[in-house]
């Protein structure tokens, strides 16, 4: 049986995987996006406008999608922690 301090380290390890995960989904999100930037072109005021806000609306969607994996990770991590402890609790209950 391991301790409640091996189960909390090994839930922070799992969270620190997570969190790290993410960003690097999220660094990769960037790289793309910026590598779709359009090559500057002199055209139109109109066109320049539309590349610069559909270049935006990436970046916005890929900080969207970063903060939804973030909250996701430690969601699941806070409700491990809590089972963990409970389990605990009530393990130490019975003895």
């Amino acid at each position: 049986m391991t301790s409640i301090q091996d189960q909390y380290t090994d839930l922070i390890k799992q969270s620190q995987e997570a969190s790290q995960a993410a960003i690097e989904t999220w660094n990769r999100t960037i790289q793309q996006a910026f590598g779709q930037l359009p090559t500057p072109s002199f055209g139109s005021p109109e066109q320049v406008i539309d590349q610069v806000y559909d270049f935006a609306a990436q970046v916005l969607n890929a900080q969207r999608e970063f903060a939804k994996q973030v909250v996701a990770t430690g969601t699941a991590a806070a409700e491990k922690v809590r089972d963990s402890v409970a389990q605990t609790a009530a393990t130490a209950r019975q003895n």
